[in-house]
Order: structure tokens, then C-alpha cells, then sequence
């Protein structure tokens, strides 16, 4: 015999009354302002410029399946002009884009080669360099960017062994090997994100935000930076690049947002 339903059960319970009067607030403070910025300036008029070409001597598959290939629109440190990069990998992606924004780099070369060397059987071997940088002192770096997880083997690290003796000092006066542990990922976002910026300048707001500095005594939030600044989106763009060309000083650490505190330079 079949029990009796406890319709009490089935009915759908009503969701007791929430306060919600404090979610506004709530929001702002977790993610920043729920209003648009002030804006005396409207969009932005993005320049109609041509990238320069990729310069390296590699393909780029972007089709690949077995890695992350990247064709990335960048500043080229040479011309000031933007220039598409190509890489084999997130991980390269990330150390250019914190070699970029390194003070002492003057040149940047990715996907050089193919170099001739003779591994450690002896016989006749190509390799591509992932990065060449040239440094303001004349110094002249090779970069093998790895994975750790590539690196088990050893077989790698002979390989770049063997290319040492061959390229230092005829073609670089350094060979660096660079993993996931020589880079910081928040370091390389804030880099990423100001190249990106970087790709459009905005003289005007650069203008208002150098006139609202005058007036700026000691450390201030971007958020607030931003509304003093009366350029809507514009003005985040302008500080964040003010913060990598010597306008700004970033005080607090982490990842770049309306909360980061600055001051000026």
C-alpha cells in the first residue's frame, strides 16, 4: 500500500524577504564605482595605423593544437610604433611583455634563427631563439623560455648547453634559460595592460591628468584619480600608462584596479 503524499513537503517554500538596501554600497567597494566616471572629453578617436609586420624568422602556426601560439599587436621599442610579435607560448607572451616595459631593453627581437649547433652527440643541430633583447648597455641576452615540465628530462637543458658554446659570444653575450618561476604573473598582466593602452595615446586627457596632479597631495586611489580627472574610461587609461612613463609611483601591490593607490612622481 502506498504512504499518503505530505503535500506540506511538495509545496514550493517562499524565500524569506532580503535586505538588499546595502548591495549598492557593497558592490562599489568590491568591485569599484556602479556609476559611469564624469566625462567632459566622449570616446576616443583610435588612430588609423598599420602594425608593422612580424619580424621573426619562424612561422607562427596559429592553428596549433598541441601548444598556444600567439600573435600579439605590441609597441616596437625601436620605432614607438605597433608591431605584431609572434610566440610560441603564454609563458613567452608574458616575458616580453615585462621586457618591454623594462627601462634598459632598446631592442627586442623574437624567433631568431635558425642557429647552427653541434648537440652533445656531435652532430649538426638548428635552434630558434624565443627572445634576443638589446640592452641601453650593449649587452645582448638569448632567452629559451621552458616549463619546468619540459624540463625533466635534462635532455633541454643539454641541448641549451651545447648552444652556449656555439652563440656566446657571436651572437649574444648571454644565454638565459626562463621558466614559470622567473616570472610574475600579476607583474606580467599590469605589463600586458599597459602595452595595450600604450597602442593609443590620448594627449589630451595626459593634459587634464597632469593639471589635476598639481593639485593631488600624497596618495590617492585610482578610482578617485580617475572621477578627479573628468574623462571617463580615458582617465584609467591615461594613469595606467602614466604609472609605466614616469608620471605616477605605484604604492600598492597586486594586480592594477580602482583601488590601487598611486602617487605622483
Amino acid at each position: 500500500m502506498n504512504m499518503l503524499l505530505d503535500h506540506a513537503v511538495m509545496e514550493i517554500a517562499s524565500t524569506p524577504p532580503i535586505d538588499l538596501s546595502g548591495l549598492p554600497g557593497a558592490f562599489q567597494r568590491a568591485f569599484g564605482p556602479t556609476e559611469p566616471f564624469p566625462d567632459d572629453f566622449g570616446p576616443i578617436e583610435m588612430l588609423d595605423v598599420t602594425p608593422l609586420p612580424y619580424r621573426g624568422n619562424r612561422p607562427i602556426n596559429v592553428r596549433s593544437r598541441g601548444s598556444c601560439r600567439i600573435l600579439a599587436i605590441l609597441l616596437d621599442l625601436e620605432t614607438g610604433l605597433p608591431r605584431r610579435y609572434g610566440l610560441d607560448s603564454q609563458l613567452e607572451y608574458h616575458h616580453l611583455a615585462l621586457t618591454l616595459v623594462n627601462p634598459s631593453v632598446v631592442q627586442v627581437r623574437e624567433q631568431v634563427g635558425p642557429l647552427p649547433f653541434t648537440d652533445e652527440t656531435g652532430k649538426a643541430a638548428k635552434h630558434f631563439i624565443d627572445l634576443l633583447i638589446q640592452n641601453r648597455d650593449g649587452r645582448r641576452i638569448a632567452v629559451a623560455v621552458k616549463p619546468t615540465e619540459r624540463l625533466a628530462s635534462g635532455r633541454f637543458i643539454r641541448e641549451l648547453e651545447c648552444l652556449r658554446a656555439s652563440i656566446v659570444p657571436r651572437i649574444a653575450d648571454e644565454l638565459r634559460l626562463v621558466t614559470e618561476h622567473c616570472i610574475s604573473r600579476v607583474q606580467a598582466f599590469n605589463a600586458i595592460m599597459y602595452q595595450r593602452f600604450a597602442l593609443c595615446p590620448d594627449h589630451d586627457v595626459d593634459t587634464r591628468l597632469a593639471e589635476v596632479l598639481e593639485s593631488v597631495h600624497g596618495e590617492i586611489s585610482i578610482c578617485d584619480l580617475t572621477r578627479l580627472c573628468r574623462a571617463g574610461g580615458r582617465g584609467f587609461r591615461c594613469i595606467v600608462r602614466g604609472m609605466y612613463e614616469g608620471v605616477l609611483a605605484k604604492v600598492s601591490p597586486g594586480r592594477i584596479n580602482f583601488f590601487t593607490m598611486v602617487r605622483a612622481a
